[in-house]
Parts: C-alpha cells; sequence; structure tokens
C-alpha cells in the first residue's frame, strides 16, 4: 500500500513537470514566434508614454511635479509646521499636525503640487519636509475624448479607457533595462481630433437640448474600421476625474447595449435580399399586424407597400410579413455573421457582447420581433460597424481605435492594420439597400439627415425600453439614426444614439445630429463626392471669381453650404484643414482674406445667424 502510494506521488509530479514544461514551451514560442509585443520589467520612475491622435495632436502626456511628504520623528515642531503648510496647500492645519505627529517613518503631505506651490514652500526650509519628483498625467484638450482616453490615478496607473487597457505598454519600454528618465512606448490612435470635437460638441447639444439621459455620436470608416470619432455626452475632465460621477465616465457606447429599433430593419432586409434575390412583392399595410397571437403596431397605415417602401416608410407591418418565408435559423446565423451577439474586438475595455439569445430560447415571435428591432440588444460599435458593411459594398471590417504602438524614440513598434472578416453580403444586395436608404432620407423618416452638397442615406430608430418586470415603457425611449455618406461609394458611417429623448423619434431628433456632423466632417476630410446641382457651372464660375489661386478669398456672407463648396473648389489647389463653428453665414475667417495660402494651411470659419 505504502508502496502504491509512493509510485502514485511520483507519477503525479511526473504529470505536474511534463505539464509546465509544455506550458513554458508554448509561452516560449508566443514570445518569440506571435506578434505580441516584448516589455520589460515595470518601473515606477518610467514616463508615461503618449496618446496622439492620427495626426499626432497630444491627448495625454505625463509632466513632472514636485510632491512634498515628511518623516515625522524629524519634524521638531509639527504644530508651526502644520501651520506654515497650511497656507500653501489648502489643508486645514489640524490634518497637517496629525499627519506630522504620525507614528510612520514616511507620511504624503501633498502629491504633485504645482511648481509655484513646491518652490514657495522649499523656501520655508522646513525640518523633516521634503521633496520627490513624480510623473502627472496631463489631458492638453481637457475633456476631448476622455471616455476614450481614461485617466490614471495618483499613482500613476491607468484607471480606465485606453490608460487602463494600455497600461504596461504605456509605462514600460521596450528592450532591455529600464533608468530613470526611460519614456514608455506611446499609442496613436485612429480618431481624429477634430471629427471627435465636432461629434462632442453635436451630442451635447442634443442630448441637453431634447432632455435625454446620455448620447453618442460614432464616426467609422467605412473601408478600414477606423474609429475617427466617438463623441459622448455627459463626459468629463480626466484632469479632474476625482470630480465626475460614475454616468460622467461610462463608456457607453462600449459597455452598453440597447434595442436597435427599426435601424435592424435593414439586416433583415439584406436578409430577405440574400435569400430571395428577385423577391419584388407588395404587401399590406392596415397600421397593425398579428403574429404569433400578438398585434404589432405600425407607425401609421401605409396601404400597399413594396421592400423599398417597408424602409422608407419604417413599416412594421410590411416588414413583418416578408419575414413569414424566412426560416428561425437563418435569421440566427445572419445576425451572427453581422456580429450582433459578440465582441467587435475593439481595443477598449469592457466591450459588451449585446444580447442575442441562442435559438433555443426563441418563442414564436421572435424572428419577428428581431427584424423590427426588438427581444435584440447592441452596441453602438456593433451596429456602426454592421452597417459600414454595407457601405463597404458588403465586406465586414473590424472595429479599431488604435493606429499604433511607437517606441520612445518615435519607431514604430506595431501596427494595427486593418482586418477583415471577409464579405457578410453580396456587392448586389448592398447596392441595394444604400439605395432604399437613399430614399429614407429623400422622402421618407430620415428627410432631417439630408445635407447640402452630398447624397446621405441611412435608417431611423426609435426603441422602447424594457421594464424590469417585463414589458415595455412607452414613456421611455432609445432614439437612433445611422448613416452612411456620401452615396453612392460611402466613405464614413456615423451612429447617432440618444438614450431616453423627451418625447422624440430617431427621424425627429437623431437625424439632425448626423447632419450637423456629416456637412461638418465630409469637406474636411476632403470627400470629393458632391452632389452635381443645376446651377453647377454659375457656381463653378462665382468660385473661380472669389478664389484668385493663392490667396485666401473673402468667405464673409456665405451661407454654410456656399463655404463648403468654395473650400472643396480651394482643396484643388491647396490641402486646406477647414472648421465650421456656428450656423448661418460666415461673419469672420482665419487667416483673414487676401493671406497668401500654403499646402496643409488651417483655415476657420465662423457662422452665425442673420
Amino acid at each position: 500500500m505504502r508502496r502504491e502510494r509512493i509510485h502514485g506521488r511520483v507519477y503525479l509530479a511526473g504529470i505536474l513537470i511534463v505539464v509546465s514544461a509544455v506550458y513554458l514551451s508554448i509561452a516560449v514560442y508566443q514570445l518569440h514566434f506571435s506578434g505580441k509585443i516584448l516589455l520589460s520589467s515595470p518601473s515606477e520612475n518610467v514616463r508615461r508614454g503618449l496618446i496622439f491622435d492620427r495626426n499626432k495632436y497630444i491627448l495625454a502626456i505625463s509632466v513632472e511635479r514636485e510632491s512634498i511628504y515628511a518623516h515625522p520623528k524629524k519634524v521638531k515642531d509639527p504644530i508651526k509646521t502644520a501651520e506654515a503648510l497650511s497656507r500653501y496647500l489648502g489643508i486645514s492645519r489640524d490634518i497637517l499636525e496629525q499627519r506630522l505627529k504620525s507614528e510612520q517613518e514616511f507620511v504624503w503631505i501633498r502629491r504633485k503640487v504645482s511648481e509655484e506651490t513646491a518652490s514657495k514652500i522649499r523656501e520655508l526650509k522646513l525640518e523633516g519636509v521634503s521633496f520627490r519628483k513624480e510623473m502627472q498625467r496631463v489631458y492638453p484638450s481637457g475633456s476631448l475624448a476622455s471616455n476614450i482616453l481614461g485617466f490614471v490615478g495618483v499613482d500613476g496607473k491607468g484607471l480606465e479607457g485606453i490608460e487602463y487597457k494600455f497600461n504596461d505598454i504605456l509605462t514600460l519600454q521596450e528592450g532591455s533595462s529600464i533608468d530613470t528618465t526611460a519614456s514608455g512606448c506611446s499609442i496613436a490612435l485612429t480618431i481624429d481630433r477634430f471629427i471627435q470635437h465636432q461629434s462632442e460638441v453635436a451630442i451635447a447639444d442634443a442630448v441637453i437640448r431634447t432632455g435625454a439621459t446620455q448620447g453618442v455620436v460614432v464616426v467609422m470608416e467605412v473601408k478600414t474600421g477606423k474609429i475617427l470619432a466617438i463623441g459622448k455626452y455627459p463626459t468629463f475632465d480626466p484632469n479632474y476625474y476625482e470630480l465626475s460621477t460614475p454616468r460622467q465616465r461610462q463608456h457607453y457606447t462600449v459597455t452598453d447595449s440597447f434595442e436597435p429599433g427599426s435601424t435592424l430593419k435593414i439586416i433583415a432586409m439584406a436578409l430577405l435580399l440574400e435569400l430571395f434575390p428577385s423577391l419584388d412583392q407588395r404587401y399590406l399595410c392596415e397600421g397593425k399586424v398579428e403574429i404569433a397571437d400578438t398585434v404589432i403596431n405600425c407607425i401609421g397605415v401605409h396601404g400597399h407597400v413594396s421592400l423599398v417602401d417597408i424602409i422608407k416608410h419604417s413599416c412594421n407591418a410590411g416588414m413583418i410579413q416578408a419575414m413569414k418565408q424566412v426560416q428561425k435559423q437563418s435569421m440566427y446565423d445572419f445576425l451572427r455573421k453581422f456580429g450582433f451577439g459578440m465582441r467587435t474586438g475593439v481595443e477598449l475595455p469592457g466591450e459588451s457582447e449585446g444580447i442575442l439569445r441562442p435559438l433555443s430560447k426563441w418563442s414564436g415571435l421572435s424572428k419577428y420581433s428581431m427584424a423590427i428591432g426588438q427581444e435584440i440588444s447592441v452596441t453602438s460599435l456593433q451596429l456602426a460597424a454592421a452597417f459600414s458593411a454595407i457601405g463597404n459594398l458588403g465586406v465586414y471590417m473590424v472595429p479599431t481605435i488604435v493606429e499604433q504602438i511607437e517606441r520612445s524614440d518615435g519607431s514604430v513598434l506595431r501596427t494595427f492594420y486593418p482586418r477583415s472578416k471577409g464579405a457578410v453580403i453580396s456587392k448586389g444586395t448592398a447596392r441595394r439597400l444604400l439605395s432604399m436608404m437613399k430614399v429614407a432620407v429623400e422622402s421618407g423618416t430620415g428627410k432631417r439627415a439630408a445635407i447640402a452638397f452630398y447624397i446621405v442615406v441611412g435608417k431611423t430608430g426609435t426603441a422602447q425600453k424594457s421594464r424590469p418586470g417585463g414589458g415595455y415603457d412607452p414613456g421611455r425611449e432609445t432614439a437612433l439614426f445611422v448613416g452612411l455618406a456620401p452615396y453612392p461609394n460611402p466613405d464614413v458611417c456615423i451612429l447617432v444614439v440618444l438614450d431616453e429623448p423627451s418625447g422624440a423619434s430617431g427621424g425627429a431628433v437623431a437625424a439632425p445630429v448626423f447632419a450637423q456632423v456629416a456637412e461638418r466632417i465630409l469637406p474636411y476630410i476632403g470627400i470629393a463626392h458632391p452632389v452635381v446641382m443645376k446651377n453647377e457651372k454659375i457656381a463653378e464660375k462665382k468660385e473661380k471669381v472669389l478664389f484668385d489661386g493663392s490667396t485666401m478669398p473673402n468667405f464673409s456672407g456665405l451661407t454654410l453650404a456656399e463655404s463648403v463648396r468654395l473650400v472643396s473648389h480651394i482643396r484643388k489647389t491647396f490641402l486646406l484643414t477647414p472648421s465650421w463653428h456656428g450656423t448661418g453665414r460666415v461673419y469672420y475667417q482665419v487667416p483673414p482674406a487676401g493671406t497668401k495660402l500654403s499646402q496643409r494651411e488651417r483655415i476657420k470659419l465662423y457662422l452665425k445667424e442673420e
């Protein structure tokens, strides 16, 4: 018995050794042959790497600050020392006195004070009080992109966002040893500071105006999956994150999911067109439809509707009748193909999978409910990626927000190349869907998304929010608009979500936000797909008169549409970076009229209502 027990222990030990050896071999292999980044040991003395946008504008930087500490046993007069420190630090004398009388060897007095404060206290030459240099994270643009960036705690560790996700890379130097002057690797994001700003301004205005609890704008490159902006409101200033609330810090785009409402009719229509390419049937909408012993209402009585009419009017009755010929398994597989019910893989922490229940938990109503955006929950990024796939003629690109990682010397350590999941629908189906969404904007529920000089397409959505005990609460809704621009070959997808706006639909409150963002960023990006207007020859002649070919023209008095067209004309000669501020007509411009233009010129146009 004893011998058997010994043999058993030897056998168990042997297994553990073999398993450990295999694990170690795999780890070594991954370190040498995978695309992972090799980083050295952490050091609190490493200067945290930069975070900047795609144009190298710094969004996060570490600066050196003085921190004040004390050795209580070396402080001869705690009362006078506390009184002296209190005058400059804004900390009560009692609290400081308590710290200075501590039995500990070391106590912090105040960390990361300004140079002016440190200098004044240093002049006091207080016994037992010393200084230590520490790194403080600073966000030069304040609240801009704060929900993407996250923030860093007092101990120099990333607590949310990119700061948290890439904490090891930002604080560690690639390669060998790290000395006290070393800098961590830097992160280049795909976001564009200007587009981010425009998105934040637009969504903040909409949330405040509609009384919504929160809102988000996502701007994504259709052909690459690169995220150009995630504008969220309410937001916070990461320089003073301790003053913010959980709702302000919450990354609604990534962590929260919601029912997409009628925006999902586009995905259901895509399935129909894939399964039945020659489907050309009309359906009768009487304002409601009964399915699986349940009556589902429509937003109106639309009469006989075609497939195009279903999207144009966002007709529930027509959509549900059309879905009768689709199998549940096909619906489930198609939704998974478009990325619903799974994380997109974006480089941000806390991403939600949304909710797509397994087929075994579907009821007889589920297929129809999902076709109109109920019984399914999605994230903003999932929805934007799905519509981007349609704009990319059926090819799904994985959303990404990191462009590359750079060493402290500026050399590239890793580039995040666009990743594709391949075609999720045919090119023919994608083109038909774009055409349907074009009609929805021209004469349907999305009319308020239309902008000057560009054809845009999209789909509205208004989803009731479920109540804790089951069913829906008619007083709480999510308003959405997802659009692509310009038609017929989209470059960007812009998604707008407003959470619980006051009694308004996606077409009424979300579509105008899309228009506000689109009309500012399309000329900025340099997209050369303007609508051909009837008076194009007259407009072209006017532009030639205003622009002499080398100097800044006079924009004064021009409408937004006229200034956009003039900027597009100038961009044929100069690579301008324009921005528009306000609405109405141009009353002020930078640089002034007559200034000699140069390549990469940044111009600002300020508008106001007459």
